[in-house]
């Protein structure tokens, strides 16, 4: 999926060490696919030999050079299959790196990149939002006229690739860190621009914002807002999510052990029945 994204590819390729990469992988995949499937040594070998008693059995002689045509279909054989195994273990190998590449330092320099891109592509939006008029539906467009009908179209048209640079930018930090916190950074709007709370903003906006169901009337949003963004790190949109925790006591508390007294236990109460003995002597 994100091979076939423009945005994420465009994204990469501002990266040398990940644009090298990627080059040498797609050409060692071709001549992978080029190459087919060979025969082991073993089973070209053994096919010479089948065919020598084949001509045998159908009249035919067998061949004196039995052995060199064996040997030399051996040795086709083992250049062709070492070939093919040492192309595969590029192919692997450039994977592997591929993906430390995309998981360490690179990642920062396509972010930005795709940063920049952003910014240039929201700056594209504006053109033909300003055709609209303060049209806010396809509806007012008709109703405006003009070109207004003209650029709703066309800002329609532009959804798309709003939402391949937001794919590629998930595709990008997921690596980078937990995917399910990211996926909640990204529901809660943090994921598509810089401090944002939920009171600021309309709540049909929240609700594109937040779940990626980009229309026009967020396009336009989204284009006037100063902070879109693509952070350049994890931690970065991690920020964005600060909990407040209110504000610290300071108050110092005695945790030293308490002793209860043990109360003295109050006097009977006279009855009235009680009298002094008598003594005799």
């Amino acid at each position: 999926m994100n091979a076939n994204n423009p945005e994420y590819r465009a994204a990469w390729g501002a990266v040398p060490d990940v644009a090298h990469a990627e080059t040498q992988l797609r050409k060692l995949e071709e001549r992978r696919r080029a190459l087919g499937d060979v025969l082991s040594p073993d089973l070209a070998r053994r096919k010479v030999f089948a065919e020598a008693t084949a001509a045998v059995r159908a009249g035919g002689e067998f061949p004196d050079d039995i052995g060199k045509r064996a040997a030399d279909a051996y040795r086709n054989a083992l250049e062709a299959e070492s070939e093919v195994l040492g192309v595969a273990e590029g192919v692997a190998s450039l994977r592997a790196h591929l993906d430390y590449l995309r998981a360490t330092d690179g990642a920062e320099t396509a972010l930005e990149a795709l940063g920049k891109r952003l910014a240039e592509f929201l700056a594209e939006v504006k053109k033909p939002a300003a055709d609209l008029k303060g049209a806010r539906s396809a509806e007012e467009a008709i109703t405006v006229g003009g070109k207004a009908p003209e650029a709703w179209r066309l800002l329609t048209s532009m959804l798309g690739t709003l939402r391949k640079i937001r794919e590629a930018q998930f595709a990008i930090l997921r690596p980078l860190g937990d995917g399910r916190r990211l996926q909640q950074l990204r529901e809660k709007g943090h994921f598509e621009a810089a401090g944002i709370t939920p009171d600021g903003v309309p709540d049909d906006i929240l609700r594109a914002m937040t779940s990626g169901a980009y229309d026009v009337p967020y396009l336009l949003y989204i284009a006037e807002l100063p902070s879109a963004w693509v952070p350049t790190s994890f931690e970065e949109l991690e920020a964005e999510d600060i909990v407040d925790v209110g504000v610290p006591d300071d108050s110092v508390i005695d945790w030293s052990p308490r002793v209860s007294p043990i109360p003295t236990p109050p006097a009977p109460k006279p009855t009235g029945a009680e009298r002094t003995p008598e003594l005799s002597y």
